[in-house]
C-alpha cells in the first residue's frame, strides 16, 4: 500500500534545490531536514514540512505533486481528512497520471463515509497500476460495509488469487463468510489466519467473531483477550467481549468495555461499527451517559456502518441494512 513517495524520488527535489542555489545558504540543514520530513507521513513535522518545502518557490512546478502527495499522506496519518482530501485532489490536479494518489484520496473518502467516490478512486487505480491484490481488499472493505457480502466476497477471492499468502484477505473472508451465515466455513478461514499469523490481534478478532456468533463464548473469550494482548486499543475485540459480559448479566463490567470502545483508535478493522454499537448499548445500560462522538464523523447522508460483530445471519431473502445493523424480510427475486 502506498504510504508516500520515498525518499529515493523526493531526493530529486534535493537536486532542483541545490541546482537553484539553494543549498549555499545556511538553511542547508534545515531544508534538508524538511526534505527528509517530507517523506515520512508518521511524523508530527511532515505536514510542515511539506508545507514549507512547497512555499520555498525553488521547487518545479511539475513536481509539485509530490508535495501535495506527502502532505496529504501526512494529514491521512493525523486523521485530518479534509485536509488530506485537499491535497490529494491538488496532487490529482498536477499529476493525474500518478495512480497512488487515485489511491490514497480513495482511503481518504472511505474514512470520510464517501463510499461512491471511493470506490471510484479504487478502480481509476486498478486501471492505471493494473491488478493489486491491496485495492480488491479495500474494495471488499468498503462492499462489505455497504452490505453487499457476496460482491465483498468476490474481491476477496480476486486478491488471494493475486496474493495467495496475504493474510488480510484471509482475515476478511472469515469475517464476511460469517455474516454471510456460514459459520463453518467461516471457522476454518479464521483458523487458517490464526495459523499464518500467530502475532495478528485480527486473526483472533475474526475467530472470536466465529465464536461469539456460535455461542462459544469461553472460546471467543480467549481469542479476544489475546487480540487485545497484541493490540490493546482494540475497539472492535472489546465491543465482543462486552457483548459476552453483558449476556453473562455483568452490566458493569460491559458498560465498562463499550466506554473502552470509544477510546479506541478509529481505524482499525470493524472499529467505526463497534463504536456505533457501543453508543448504542451504553444507551440502554445507561440512558443518562453522555456518550462522546467519533472525530472526524462521516457525513450523515454519506455514512453506513459496517457489520459489527453481533450482525444476525444474512440468508436468501432477506437484506442487511448497515443503518439499522439488523436483516430484513425482502421480496424474493422472480
Amino acid at each position: 500500500m502506498p504510504r508516500f513517495i520515498a525518499i529515493s524520488t523526493i531526493s530529486r527535489l534535493a537536486v532542483a534545490f541545490i541546482c537553484a542555489g539553494t543549498f549555499a545558504t545556511p538553511g542547508l540543514a534545515g531544508m534538508t531536514q524538511d526534505l527528509a520530513d517530507c517523506t515520512a507521513a508518521d511524523r508530527k513535522a511532515s505536514a510542515d514540512a511539506c508545507t514549507r518545502v512547497m512555499n520555498s518557490g525553488r521547487l518545479p512546478k511539475n513536481q509539485l505533486y509530490i508535495g501535495h502527495f506527502n502532505r496529504g499522506s501526512a494529514h491521512f496519518h493525523a486523521g485530518s481528512y479534509d485536509k488530506a482530501l485537499s491535497d490529494f485532489d491538488k496532487s490529482i490536479d498536477y499529476n493525474p497520471g500518478y495512480a497512488d494518489t487515485y489511491y490514497k484520496r480513495a482511503l481518504v473518502q472511505h474514512e470520510r463515509g464517501d463510499r461512491e467516490r471511493s470506490l471510484a478512486d479504487l478502480d481509476r487505480y486498478l486501471e492505471k497500476r493494473g491488478e493489486i491484490a491491496e485495492a480488491h481488499i479495500n474494495r471488499a472493505r468498503l462492499f462489505r460495509r455497504r452490505g453487499e457480502l457476496n460482491q465483498a466476497f468476490s474481491e476477496l477471492q480476486k486478491a488471494s488469487a493475486l496474493d495467495p499468502g496475504e493474510i488480510k484477505a484471509q482475515i476478511l473472508r472469515a469475517l464476511v463468510l460469517s455474516d454471510l451465515g456460514e459459520q463453518g466455513p467461516a471457522r476454518l478461514e479464521a483458523e487458517k489466519a490464526v495459523t499464518a499469523g500467530a502475532d495478528n490481534a485480527d486473526a483472533y478478532y475474526a475467530r472470536a467473531t466465529v465464536a461469539f456468533r456460535e455461542a462459544s463464548y469461553a472460546a471467543a473469550l480467549t481469542d479476544i483477550e489475546k487480540a487485545l494482548s497484541l493490540k490493546a486499543a482494540f475497539p472492535a475485540a472489546l465491543m465482543l467481549r462486552g457483548r459476552i459480559e453483558e449476556q453473562q448479566g455483568e452490566k458493569d463490567k460491559a458498560a465498562a468495555s463499550f466506554k473502552k470502545v470509544l477510546e479506541g483508535a478509529p481505524k482499525s478493522l470493524d472499529a467505526r461499527a463497534a463504536q456505533d454499537d457501543a453508543r448504542a448499548r451504553l444507551t440502554t445500560l445507561e440512558p443518562l451517559a453522555v456518550v462522546a462522538p467519533v472525530s472526524n464523523p462521516a457525513p450523515q447522508s454519506q455514512s453506513r456502518s459496517e457489520p459489527a460483530a453481533s450482525v444476525a445471519r444474512v440468508s436468501e431473502c432477506r437484506r442487511f441494512i448497515p443503518s439499522a445493523q439488523t436483516t430484513v424480510a425482502v421480496e424474493c427475486p422472480k
